[in-house]
């Protein structure tokens, strides 16, 4: 009886009632109303074109991870994940496939969800570094939009929920260390930096290149801190680095079987020229063609030639500067600067637009900044009309990259489609023990449950092109395993007796097969016989060709 009370005292009472009122005055504000369009805007979406994606073919790196995934959680195959794409992230999707959940699921878990979750981050770390709640919405309705978030959504990318824990790691920051309010309303600020520490190494030990969201808040509070010894002091603060060196250390001893410079050194270059080829990528964000198609990157522009103005007007007294606009543009620049330079100087390449989404806050803040700029420029003479051309803009911007998003994912959903076919093909006749032979080896494998060998592995080289079909056939002859070969025209790299192809032209030399999309001619042969082996045409995938190898002794 005397726990029971000690439960029901009053300030247990109190307390449901100020969760209720804060939960209830949360809705009374227009600004997170309007949020809150913009959120069910984002579901709205992601649901949409998740149910057109849902089963679509995985491409090479997507068949990595999930073919891995299915290797750890002992469902077939044998592949091991190549060194640049391990990560936390096949031992996540073996879990779920463990739990019984089918690729479908899986991708609504690991991608839909991190990716709808990381609009309300956007704008909630967005209210924690500005008063102006207006950045926080544009910068959401453009998470909400961004053509490339939105593809990679609907991939196996590991982009977006890394993306994700990053973002957390950003929010628990601002929220805790800089505002000292209490994180997720239960825990103490005090907690900022090791709760900050543990989910910048949950970014990271998904995509390694995400050591940057730790840098982002390295880095600032290097820039900010005005009392070193406090700094120091504090207790927490250790505890967050002790914690963030034994969390490393596990994910690298664990989950990381290549070193952290051995993966590093696949990617830096420095025998190549610095290159500022990164800074198209705001252009590749935000341009699409035509004046009105570019209206985020010229706001982009604006806002971020704004930022730095308003930067250089306090440089020499940001430590000393306790308005929130100059510190969280500082921070904004500090995305943008530090992901520019890992590529301007470490990689010195452009790479995928995906890469750079660690500063894509940082320009959707300026992006909001310049639409601001020029509404509130507008609103000086008549507020209705400033109104409305904030809205306009922002519509506008968001319309050309949903369109922009569209045309790339329903273009995207059929490509692969025959190297998946012939993979599930080959799970339904062959046995468990048969070899298939295939160029590219984890989308084989993920789909047919079966070992899958290219040319070189199979003789022990290094390249494709240095197996001679004679060689080959001889294996064929040693190893009776062997029982099927597939030859794909959507992936490269196969060796030139095996396939050949131009942009009008498709060629199996081994098999005496031509395609002439020119002319509209084939000469498809069903069977073709070397000694005692025999290459037997069972199956026509798209572009996929599967043969089936018989010898002698099989009849």
């Amino acid at each position: 009886m005397e726990i029971l009370y000690k439960e029901l005292t009053p300030d247990h009472f109190n307390k449901k009632e100020n969760f209720g009122q804060n939960f209830l005055n949360w809705f009374k504000d227009s600004y997170n109303l309007t949020f809150l369009g913009i959120l069910l805007l984002a579901i709205v979406i992601r649901i949409y074109y998740f149910i057109l994606t849902a089963n679509q073919p995985l491409w090479w790196d997507e068949a990595d991870y999930l073919a891995y995934a299915k290797n750890i959680a002992n469902l077939g195959g044998d592949w091991i994940v190549t060194a640049q794409h391990n990560s936390l992230y096949p031992f996540i999707v073996a879990g779920l496939f463990l739990l019984g959940l089918g690729e479908p699921a899986v991708k609504f878990f690991i991608q839909i969800i991190p990716s709808i979750l990381s609009v309300w981050l956007v704008y909630a770390i967005c209210n924690e570094i500005y008063d102006d709640k207006r950045i926080g919405l544009i910068a959401s309705f453009l998470m909400t939009t961004l053509w490339v978030v939105l593809f990679n959504s609907m991939r196996f990318h590991v982009d977006i929920p890394g993306m994700f824990f990053g973002l957390l790691a950003l929010y628990v920051f601002w929220r805790g260390y800089e505002n000292k309010k209490k994180i997720f309303g239960k825990i103490n600020s005090n907690l900022a930096i090791p709760l900050a520490v543990f989910f910048a190494v949950l970014a990271y030990s998904i995509r390694r290149a995400y050591f940057l969201f730790a840098v982002f808040i390295l880095v600032y509070v290097l820039l900010t801190t005005k009392d070193w010894k406090k700094l120091i002091k504090d207790k927490y603060n250790w505890i967050g680095i002790v914690f963030g060196v034994f969390l490393f250390f596990l994910v690298e001893k664990f989950i990381f079987f290549s070193g952290i410079t051995e993966v590093g050194s696949t990617y830096y270059h420095p025998e190549n020229p610095i290159s500022l080829g990164a800074l198209k990528v705001f252009s590749s964000f935000f341009s699409f063609g035509s004046l009105f198609k570019n209206i985020y990157f010229y706001l982009f522009l604006i806002g971020i030639i704004f930022i730095f103005i308003n930067l250089l007007i306090y440089l020499g007294h940001i430590k000393k500067e306790k308005n929130k606009k100059v510190r969280g543009d500082l921070f904004a620049v500090i995305l943008v600067i530090f992901t520019l330079a890992n590529f301007i100087f470490i990689l010195r390449t452009f790479g995928e637009e995906r890469w750079y989404l660690p500063l894509a806050l940082g320009a959707f803040i300026a992006v909001s900044q310049g639409i601001l700029l020029i509404g509130d420029s507008i609103k000086k003479y008549s507020k209705i009309i400033g109104i409305i051309f904030i809205i306009l803009l922002i519509a506008l911007g968001g319309y050309y990259q949903v369109k922009n998003a569209e045309g790339i994912i329903k273009n995207k959903i059929p490509s692969f489609e025959g190297i998946k076919e012939a993979g599930l093909f080959l799970k339904q006749i062959s046995n468990p023990d048969d070899i298939i032979v295939s160029v590219p080896i984890p989308q084989p494998i993920y789909y047919s449950g079966r070992k899958v060998m290219n040319p070189a592995g199979i003789l022990n080289k290094t390249s494709n092109q240095d197996v001679s079909f004679e060689e080959f056939l001889l294996k064929l002859s040693e190893n009776t395993k062997i029982k099927y070969i597939i030859v794909t025209f959507s992936e490269p790299g196969h060796p030139n007796w095996m396939q050949q192809q131009s942009s009008n032209f498709w060629s199996i030399p081994f098999m005496d097969t031509a395609i002439d999309f020119t002319n509209n001619k084939q000469d498809i042969k069903q069977e073709k016989t070397y000694g005692n082996i025999t290459f037997k045409l069972i199956a026509l995938k798209q572009d996929a060709f599967v043969y089936e190898i018989i010898r002698k002794q099989d009849f």
